[in-house]
């Protein structure tokens, strides 16, 4: 099977644009008098205190989606950098913003991006208090109107997409960033402190930190394979993962590719082509299985397994993904479908399957790959809506 990445424009509003009827575009708060500027504010501050459905965490911050489907927000931070983004989904319109501070020479160009594509973009109206970039701070805010309802869960993927791509343009190079969040059950978020840390010895650097802070991953208990079929499935009879397969995660993080790419000294996309079934070490883990690194910290020094890594592609979301089968020179996928008639997105992401092998059964050679279809019963496109419930979590990273 043949397939490509599709790497992620860089505006949710390049997806959201449905028809080429008359086009309003705008410029600043004065030029459109029916918006006022404590409005514009408001769509700044959208999803600050509500309750969260998910949240992934990202290069530098996070993306929190909320339980009802209607929106999300994403913020990073990097040395003296910000970044906040919001979408909103209200019926057939929907209003994305962004908002930076301390970007010095990004601060222009990513402004000007942003303005861009929301004025080429119909029925868009663009927003700006700030009217540009001073002193490398800047709000910009995009209204598109009718915008095909049907289409929730495809602009959440890309909204989660562009943020993600963006906090990992402006922490590529920090010295610090904010980028450890934990949940708790109630849905409350606590920002912790990462660093990325240089080759510089204490001694080269009165002022540096000598140790790295406290980075320890916080284990959702309910993030279990099991749990995860059952979201679509009435049990592990209808719907299981190979036995070996002790991890799943559908939102890979940029250091995990580059940690893969790194020991596999090739290019992710590679991999699939060639490789699909590969060995992984530690540090492949722990930047690709943050929370199953953390469970597997003292049994993992103890086993004598192998550790591998099944790579497939995410393709006409919402879709779930299970290893069904690992065999001598075959691995079985099976993807989940919602029942009804759904939207189907055309994006393409890589995903990835931690194994753990203590028999040293696999031999990670070029496997056949075989390819299974499971249609949900109880995930479904309700009548007179092509969107699935956004209360299953069919991404994120879940564990054995």
């Amino acid at each position: 099977m043949n397939k490509k990445i599709i790497i992620p424009a860089t505006s949710i509003i390049a997806l959201i644009a449905c028809s080429e009827s008359s086009k309003v575009s705008g410029g600043t708060i004065e030029d459109q008098n029916a918006i006022s500027e404590a409005q514009v504010s408001e769509w700044y501050n959208f999803a600050l205190d509500l309750k969260e459905a998910a949240f992934t965490a990202i290069d530098g911050g996070r993306i929190a989606v909320l339980d009802d489907g209607t929106g999300a927000r994403a913020e990073c931070t990097a040395d003296s950098s910000t970044l906040s983004m919001t979408i909103q989904i209200s019926g057939t319109t929907v209003i994305s913003t962004l908002k930076a501070d301390g970007l010095n020479n990004s601060c222009d160009s990513i402004f000007t991006a942003f303005k861009d594509n929301c004025v080429d973009t119909p029925n868009s109206e663009f927003y700006s208090i700030s009217k540009g970039c001073k002193g490398g701070a800047f709000d910009a805010a995009c209204r598109i109107s009718a915008v095909a309802s049907d289409s929730t869960n495809a602009m959440l993927k890309k909204f989660s997409d562009i943020a993600a791509e963006r906090c990992s343009e402006i922490t590529k190079n920090a010295q610090v960033s904010t980028g450890i969040y934990e949940t708790m059950s109630s849905g409350t978020t606590t920002p912790k402190s990462s660093s990325s840390f240089t080759e510089q010895s204490s001694s080269s650097c009165e002022n540096c930190e000598t140790t790295p802070p406290d980075t320890a991953e916080t284990i959702d208990s309910s993030r279990t394979l099991e749990n995860y079929i059952l979201q679509y499935a009435t049990s592990e009879e209808e719907l299981s993962f190979d036995s070996r397969v002790i991890a799943y995660n559908g939102s890979i993080s940029g250091d995990c590719i580059k940690s893969i790419e790194g020991t596999a000294h090739t290019v992710i996309k590679d991999l699939y082509d060639k490789l699909p079934l590969f060995p992984v070490l530690l540090p492949n883990i722990e930047s690709c299985f943050p929370m199953t690194a953390k469970i597997m910290e003292g049994p993992f020094a103890e086993k004598n397994c192998q550790y591998l890594m099944a790579i497939d592609y995410d393709v006409g979301q919402p879709t779930a993904h299970v290893l069904s089968r690992i065999g001598n020179d075959e691995i079985e996928f099976t993807g989940v479908k919602p029942s009804g008639d759904c939207y189907v997105s055309d994006a393409i992401e890589p995903i990835l399957f931690l194994i753990e092998d203590c028999e040293y059964e696999i031999q990670p050679d070029r496997p056949q790959i075989t390819y299974k279809i499971f249609e949900s019963k109880i995930w479904t496109c309700e009548e007179g809506s092509r969107s699935p419930s956004p209360r299953t979590t069919p991404y994120l990273e879940w564990f054995k």
